[in-house]
């Protein structure tokens, strides 16, 4: 198991789990109840000093509105403004109601002629501007409104017919909006107190009471064996709480039998990982090379193990046999049947180095050795190393991909041939057929299996022969290792992020022409069997 992995010994310590959800619980809840309560006596307290507000300056905007009209009068009597009188409507504002300071009425100038305080009449003072700054839905037109300090400052116009003959402005004490916001301080204050002392407390246990089995639950896992796994939890209730003892009780008991599936999971894993080493070991380990050609390929499993398999069989000096199969199953069932057919095939090549006769003598023995359903289709070919020439068969496989030199198609090969293990002895015998093309100089051979092609993006789309052909062409002056490189690369860059869903197998042999390993050299023959 790889480092980092939960493992069944990192079961928690019950020491490490020493804070209580029922706490923390209790506490967050104490702090959005006070900070309810905060919140709802700051709106509750601005809504009623508000109220408070508006009363008093509504009190005072009708108060001087009813004392505008008598002033407005008395400044047009016939003998002109009659100051006496005006003096005494300013007083008797300012007895009406004790909040105000004083009262004032001025001329259409802005001068007073009447003041609660006499001086202001006698040195002609003037009506400082009173703008309509605040509260102006409460003001009708020519109106003024200010608070300065702890002052509300308020001037209405004194208007006869529509003709503006000075204004009637007084001074009161903001004093009852001020106790107002005291008061509602004070009050939420006393709430939020009688919250901490009483409320608090009262939910605490509450919610003590209410969360206990979270408690039970948690008791009673830290007393579990992590070996022996088994949850009787005393919790009956019919709340989610009731529903989390059900549960654990009942994945206690399944819990022991996924122990030992993990362990037989485990098993299984590193029985993959052997049969991946084995399978690494069995194919070649590198390709033959020679002066009259160059072999490269790739192979690629899907899964842990494939049933992808390809080989090389030196018959002789002078006779190379390339071996390339795809088992119908995949994973460990496919790789157990490419071992057994492999083997058949290694020991038939000591005596049979004809394709189709040792493709049939294979089938004959592993009809009646594998699964029912499964079945191998496998390409042999055997290259004459003097003379250019490639003898090859077929069990159903891919077909056989052929450029030769100077020509801009590819030629699709195949030849007749059931897959191996599917039909009797004679049945196969009947229908497969032998195939030979002579190899000149730069000419390629291409083997492979279906996962090439058949590759798939995320759109579902194949990456189809018609690709596949295309990159030879435009590859063909490669290497053979590098030509089986860029066939790769554009194949991954076409898949993208898609998965691999079959493995990939491809050989590519490119004919050079030369002297013969060990043999003089010798003319090639144009003889084409395609």
């Amino acid at each position: 198991m790889k480092a980092g992995e939960s493992t069944l010994s990192s079961w928690p310590e019950p020491s490490a789990f020493k804070k209580s959800i029922t706490v923390e619980f209790v506490r967050y809840v104490s702090v959005i109840i006070l900070a309810l309560m905060v919140i709802t006596g700051y709106v509750l307290s601005s809504q009623y000093v508000k109220a408070v507000t508006d009363n008093v300056i509504d009190k005072l905007l009708v108060q001087a509105r009813s004392y505008s009209g008598p002033a407005g009068k008395l400044i047009i009597s016939s003998g002109g403004p009659d100051e006496l009188l005006l003096n005494n409507l300013c007083k008797k504002l300012t007895l009406d109601n004790p909040q105000v300071y004083w009262a004032g009425i001025t001329d259409d100038r802005g001068i007073f002629i009447a003041h609660t305080d006499i001086k202001q009449v006698i040195s002609s003072g003037r009506l400082n501007q009173i703008e309509p700054d605040q509260f102006t839905e409460m003001l009708r037109p020519g109106e003024g409104f200010k608070v300065k300090e702890d002052t509300l400052y308020i001037c209405v116009p004194i208007e006869e017919g529509r003709i503006h003959l000075g204004r009637l402005a007084l001074a009161a004490s903001a004093e009852p909006i001020k106790r107002a916001r005291i008061n509602s301080i004070l009050t939420v204050a006393g709430l939020t107190g009688l919250m901490i002392i009483v409320g608090i407390p009262l939910s605490n246990a509450i919610l003590r009471r209410k969360l206990r089995p979270i408690k039970v639950i948690a008791d009673h896992l830290k007393r579990v064996d992590p070996h022996d796994i088994a949850f009787d939890i005393p919790v009956e209730s019919k709340d989610e709480l009731g529903f989390l003892a059900e549960t654990l009780k009942f994945l206690g008991s399944r819990l022991n039998e996924a122990q030992k599936e993990l362990v037989e999971k485990e098993r299984m894993t590193r029985e993959l990982e052997i049969a991946r080493e084995i399978q690494a070991n069995i194919l070649p380990r590198g390709f033959p090379q020679s002066r009259v050609f160059q072999l490269s390929g790739s192979y690629q499993s899907a899964r842990e193990v494939g049933g992808d398999y390809y080989d090389f069989l030196e018959f002789d000096d002078k006779r190379l046999g390339i071996i390339i199969g795809d088992v119908s199953g995949k994973s460990l069932p496919g790789m157990l049947v490419m071992l057994l057919t492999r083997d058949i095939i290694k020991r038939l090549a000591w005596t049979i180095s004809d394709p189709a006769e040792l493709l049939t003598r294979a089938n004959a023995e592993l009809k009646d050795n594998i699964k029912r359903g499964m079945f191998v289709t496998m390409f042999i070919g055997v290259l004459d190393k003097q003379t250019g020439s490639f003898r090859f068969a077929s069990a159903g496989h891919n077909p056989m991909l052929f450029i030769r030199v100077g020509s801009d198609e590819v030629k699709m090969i195949k030849t007749k041939g059931f897959p191996l293990g599917m039909v009797d002895t004679a049945t196969y015998e009947a229908r497969i057929e032998r195939g030979m093309v002579s190899l000149q100089p730069q000419d390629w051979v291409i083997l492979y299996t279906d996962g090439i092609n058949e590759a798939q993006n995320e759109h579902g789309e194949e990456f189809g022969m018609d690709r596949f052909i295309r990159t030879l062409l435009e590859n063909r002056d490669l290497a053979p290792d590098r030509l089986i490189q860029k066939i790769l690369e554009v194949q991954r860059s076409f898949v993208g992020g898609a998965p691999q869903y079959d493995d990939i197998t491809l050989l590519a042999i490119k004919w050079k022409g030369q002297a013969a390993d060990k043999h003089y050299e010798m003319p090639l023959e144009a003889k084409n069997a395609y």
